[in-house]
């Protein structure tokens, strides 16, 4: 794990203490984040589904309908203008459609090793040789985790006033700090900034659940463990012609490139620890069914998260030639 100078320990934390902090190495900058609990303070209104959703969940198979390419152009789309959920993708990305689902093509776990310990993300180094999570709450002979779920924190809300000029930067919402959650309770496994900077709550080994579908009483817990999810923090603003509630409009661009550069690494990561490509989705079409569901992530480009894929795949490549070369 990754988190910003200011609130990193010079000291290492023992890896049984790491996994309880859930890789978050934060020291006496970050006090007064202990204090703050992310824990509900009532019990989580209860979730009836009317559906399997937009994509044809199977409760026997626990997973979506179709290949792993099809689940992703079905799960990898937003909401329109109306926020009702668009058709499915005519086609994905080359850099996604020719690994998701596969097992080619993915770095070994010394080169990513090596150049996280470059990038100085030595933390999420030291987890590449566990498995991810598995459903059913870590059941060992429940899938493994195959979904990867990208969300966008859609806060703060500016209303009806413009975006600052500082939104990349600021600390007002880009102090991660401020999604630490030394209770445990943190809401997804990896929250990354705009200015590229992480921090996790989870690891990738721990079963989590962020979307409604996944807390359905329908399923009572089977599908904890089933889905990976990294937030993007994403401010949001009142679309024209809305009440200054609606947060409907997000900065352009909706994320930034160090944002779509550290989900390509962690979607690399991930899949590393799972063996095969993970199948990206977006909050917005798993809760699509489900009243109240959330629309985020609100105007991600998934051109520009396969093209940030394919320059960390190269950088990967770059590293693997030069050892060979050295040895």
């Amino acid at each position: 794990m990754a988190v910003p100078p200011n609130v990193r320990c010079l000291s290492r934390v023992p890896p049984a203490v790491a996994a309880v902090l859930a890789g978050a190495i934060l020291c006496a900058s970050a006090q007064a984040a202990l204090s703050q609990s992310c824990m509900p303070h009532r019990s989580l209104p209860k979730i009836f589904l009317k559906s399997m959703g937009e994509c044809d969940f199977n409760l026997d198979s626990l997973e979506y309908r179709g290949t792993p390419i099809e689940q992703a152009k079905c799960l990898m789309r937003g909401l329109d203008q109306t926020r009702n959920l668009g058709p499915p993708l005519q086609s994905l990305p080359d850099p996604l459609a020719s690994r998701v689902g596969r097992d080619s093509g993915l770095p070994s776990r010394e080169t990513l090793s090596a150049y996280l310990s470059k990038q100085d993300l030595e933390d999420f180094a030291a987890h590449l040789w566990q498995p991810v999570s598995r459903a059913e709450d870590n059941n060992p002979q429940a899938p493994a985790a195959r979904y990867f779920v990208i969300h966008d924190t859609s806060a703060p809300n500016y209303g009806h006033r413009s975006f600052p000029d500082d939104i990349d930067s600021t600390a007002r919402f880009n102090d991660l700090k401020n999604y630490y959650c030394p209770d445990g309770w943190g809401k997804a496994h990896v929250v990354i900034n705009r200015s590229g900077d992480m921090i996790v709550d989870h690891d990738f080994a721990t079963p989590w659940r962020e979307t409604k579908f996944e807390r359905a009483v329908d399923f009572v817990g089977t599908l904890k463990g089933l889905f990976l999810h990294v937030e993007m923090i994403q401010p949001r603003r009142s679309a024209p012609g809305y009440s200054r509630h609606n947060d409907a409009q997000p900065p352009s661009p909706s994320f930034t490139t160090a944002q779509y550069d550290r989900l390509a690494l962690l979607y690399t990561i991930a899949s590393v620890r799972a063996g095969h490509w993970l199948v990206p989705a977006y909050h917005a079409a798993i809760d699509a069914d489900i009243r109240n569901g959330h629309d985020d992530p609100r105007g991600f480009d998934a051109d520009s998260f396969a093209n940030s894929l394919t320059l960390l795949i190269e950088k990967l490549r770059g590293g693997e030639t030069a050892q060979a070369a050295h040895e």
